[in-house]
Formats: structure tokens, sequence, C-alpha cells
């Protein structure tokens, strides 16, 4: 039996600041970022992924897939010890 994809995927090892470079169709659009490289993605107003967001070229639910993902990410690294 071939599986393709993932069930579950450990994210954890990932840290908050890189998490912007494994959603693919945010690569096109981080090195014209404004705010590179300590952008989030999230509270930033000029920031190019939000304007890829507003203008159709990223979906608006992985977007929040990322959103969700930083949050528990960063809320993973702030209570590591």
């Amino acid at each position: 039996m071939i599986l393709h994809g993932f069930q579950t995927i450990d994210i954890y090892e990932i840290e908050s600041n890189n998490l912007d470079k494994y959603f693919i169709e945010f690569r096109d659009y981080i090195n014209d970022c404004e705010f590179a490289p300590s952008c989030s993605h999230i509270k930033e107003e000029k920031c190019c992924i939000k304007k890829a967001l507003k203008d159709s070229k990223i979906r608006e639910e992985r977007y929040q897939n990322y959103i969700k993902i930083y949050n528990d990410l960063k809320d993973r690294e702030e209570h590591k010890w």
C-alpha cells in the first residue's frame, strides 16, 4: 500500500520565525517583505504576505492556518522552560 502525503507531522521542531518558509505560497513574496527577516506576517500593516492575501494570491484558509500554527509555535517557545 502506498500512502501519499502526511497524516500527522511534528511541527514543533520549527521555530516560529522560520514558519513562513514552510508555506510554499508565501515563497514568491517573502523576499519583497519590507520587514524581513523579522516579519511575522501577522501584525505588520505593510507586509507583503498580507498584501498578497488581500490581492487573492494567497488563500485565506492557508493564511489562517499559518496564523494558528505561528501562534502555537510562539506560545510553545515562550513557555519552553
